[in-house]
C-alpha cells in the first residue's frame, strides 16, 4: 500500500532523520512577528520506499516548513545547494532532532569549489533582481566597480562578517 507523503509523515518518528530551525530565528534577526522556519531530512516510509512514486520534498503552503527526502538531500548536497548546506551546518542550538544516522553526513567532506558558483550565482541573481535592468541603465553607478567578494559574508556565531576581513 503506497501512502501519500506529507509533512506529518516526513516528521514522524519512523521517517525523520533531521530537523532544524532556519531563517531569521536561526540567525538572531527575528522580530516579535517572525514565524519559525523549519527544514529537515526524512526517509521514505517503508511501505512506500520501493514504489515508483518517490517524493523529493514536502513543504507547507508558505514554505516555512520544508523537508527533503534523503536521496534528494544527497543530490542537492553534491551540488553544494545553499539551502541544503544550511541544514547540514545547522548550529546545535537550532537542531530540534538528529537521528544517529544523520551524523554520517560529515560537513567537512562536502564542500567543494562548486560553492563559489552556487553562492555567487545566487548572490548575483539577487543583486539583479534588486537592481532591475532599467535602474542600471537609467542610473549608472559612479566610481570603481565593486568586486563580487565585497558582497560576500561568512557566518560567524549568530551573525556574519565580510569575507574580505
Amino acid at each position: 500500500m503506497n501512502h501519500a507523503i506529507d509533512l506529518e509523515t516526513a516528521r514522524s518518528p519512523s521517517c525523520l532523520l533531521f530537523e532544524c530551525v532556519t531563517g531569521s530565528r536561526a540567525y538572531g534577526t527575528e522580530t516579535p512577528e517572525s514565524d519559525t522556519d523549519l527544514q529537515g531530512v526524512f526517509v521514505m516510509p517503508r511501505d512506500s520506499f520501493f514504489g515508483l512514486g518517490r517524493v523529493d520534498q514536502v513543504s507547507d503552503a508558505t514554505n516555512d516548513e520544508t523537508y527533503y527526502e534523503v536521496g534528494r538531500f544527497v543530490e542537492l548536497l553534491g551540488k553544494n545547494n545553499p539551502n541544503i548546506l544550511e541544514i547540514l551546518f545547522s548550529e546545535s542550538d537550532c537542531t530540534r532532532f538528529s537521528h544517529p544516522l544523520f551524523r554520517h553526513f560529515d560537513p567537512e567532506v562536502v564542500l567543494s569549489k562548486l560553492c563559489q558558483a552556487t553562492f555567487a550565482g545566487y548572490a548575483m541573481t539577487q543583486v539583479s533582481k534588486a537592481r532591475g535592468l532599467n535602474k542600471k541603465i537609467v542610473n549608472p553607478m559612479k566610481g570603481p566597480r565593486k568586486s563580487m567578494l565585497e558582497y560576500c559574508h561568512v557566518v560567524s556565531g549568530q551573525g556574519s562578517v565580510p569575507v574580505l576581513k
